[in-house]
């Protein structure tokens, strides 16, 4: 039974691995489809941050969120952006230490709103970090052939925020691991 498991295991990996990269092809032709309307981002973000709870739990690790209370609109598809969260959060929760801090916040300025998702330790050096987003790129020391994907989930969520004229970066969180900071414009007329 042991060795089924690890095949099923590997066989979720490669499927995985074969749909992000089929993904990744889409998206570098064009082809990739967005359903874009005005939609609600901080509904979208508590989603994921909702869906992401059980596995932190699981890790003992510990999710802040400091939101607006009133409602921030995007122009925008929201499977997209439910797929860029979730994949950020899960790589938050894959690639903190156990008993560590995920602090994610909202902020709405000047017809642009900012996600910052911030982790605790460990960081990454900063020539890493200006590779995260490159594809099949994978910061060996902190990634097993376990628990590490294939270097391709960054490289997905800069295809969606760039398909949102948005803006995403890697910068050093004052907790001590990660901050990706995504920007992007408030819907016209919700300003």
């Amino acid at each position: 039974y042991e060795s089924i498991g690890s095949l099923q295991v590997e066989v979720f990996r490669l499927n995985r691995l074969v749909d992000d990269l089929y993904q990744l092809a889409l998206s570098d032709v064009g082809a990739l489809k967005y359903r874009k309307s005005d939609v609600i981002l901080t509904d979208i973000l508590c989603d994921a941050i909702d869906r992401a709870r059980p596995k932190l739990a699981e890790r003992s690790l510990t999710l802040t969120a400091l939101l607006p209370q009133d409602p921030v609109f995007v122009f925008a598809d929201p499977e997209r952006l439910a797929q860029l969260f979730d994949n950020l959060l899960e790589n938050s929760q894959k690639y903190t230490d156990a008993f560590g801090t995920i602090d994610v916040s909202l902020e709405s300025d000047k017809g642009c709103v900012t996600v910052n998702i911030m982790d605790s330790g460990p960081g990454v050096t900063e020539e890493d970090r200006g590779k995260l987003f490159d594809r099949l790129y994978r910061v060996e020391g902190s990634r097993s052939r376990l628990s590490g994907g294939a270097g391709l989930g960054l490289a997905i969520c800069r295809n969606i925020v760039e398909a949102h004229e948005g803006a995403i970066e890697a910068l050093h969180s004052p907790l001590g691991g990660i901050w990706i900071k995504i920007t992007l414009a408030v819907s016209e007329g919700r300003q």
